[in-house]
């Protein structure tokens, strides 16, 4: 049986200083999209070890950093010292209301209790705000991509299978965009960025250790087959705007 869901949220802070090592951040061109022109300060929820937080400092917010595993804000903490940090889960911020110019949730909206953390982002929200959400996933082009990805038991084709399907937001307050784009990586890299993932986690030491093997074979044929250390592994991110009706 898998663990629940409040539980695999907080799965992450086992390996809090791995997983800020080997995640990726965001392109450019989605935190762009997502950042309300204008805005100064915004909400990160989940905020993890601060993936999404470092994008936004970088572009002059001030960020409120929202996260329910303390071991995750201590790096968080270290990595964006600027950053204002709360430990507290999205279905209960500890943000005055109509204090914020927009809130985000970065790969992270589908360990929430949907409806609370909804009506919290709303209270938040100043007037003209909005939620933005996005998820990160392999798009995978090539063949060996494509037995890459399926080594990942989390891997979903479609955006609304990786997001858990939980973005029922009325279409005329909505909008969504898709950014491409390609990491490259080495064997040793892939391997270590699959070990912060909650299925790995979970999984039983055998098959762990095969599947992990199989993806870094995989990676080096890749490397072997164009001359470079690292093989470029495609993706998308998949963004999404909701404005609250007032």
């Amino acid at each position: 049986m898998s663990a629940p869901r409040a539980d695999r949220a907080t799965i992450f802070g086992l390996n809090a200083e791995t997983y800020e090592r080997w995640r990726p951040t965001y392109p450019d061109e989605a935190v762009d999209w997502l950042v309300p022109a204008g805005a100064s300060v915004v909400a990160d929820l989940g905020a993890g070890t601060g993936k999404l937080t470092g994008a936004l400092l970088a572009r002059g917010l001030r960020v409120e950093a929202v996260e329910p595993d303390v071991r995750m804000l201590d790096v968080l903490r270290r990595v964006h010292p600027s950053a204002r940090v709360h430990n507290a889960g999205a279905e209960e911020l500890p943000l005055a209301d109509a204090c914020v110019d927009a809130v985000f949730a970065a790969d992270a909206w589908h360990w929430f209790p949907f409806d609370s953390a909804v009506a919290q982002a709303r209270r938040v929200l100043r007037p003209g705000g909005w939620l933005g959400l996005m998820w990160s996933m392999a798009s995978p082009i090539e063949p060996w991509e494509k037995e890459l990805a399926a080594l990942d038991p989390s891997y979903a084709p479609q955006p609304e299978e990786a997001t858990g399907g939980e973005t029922p937001f009325p279409a005329d307050e909505t909008e969504t965009a898709t950014f491409r784009w390609t990491w490259r990586r080495t064997p040793d890299a892939w391997c270590s960025y699959l070990e912060t993932l909650s299925a790995f986690v979970l999984m039983p030491e055998p098959e762990r250790r095969e599947r992990l093997r199989e993806a870094h074979a995989l990676v080096s044929g890749a490397c072997r087959a164009v001359g470079p250390a690292t093989a470029g592994i495609h993706h998308e991110v998949f963004c999404l705007r909701w404005r609250p009706a007032p």
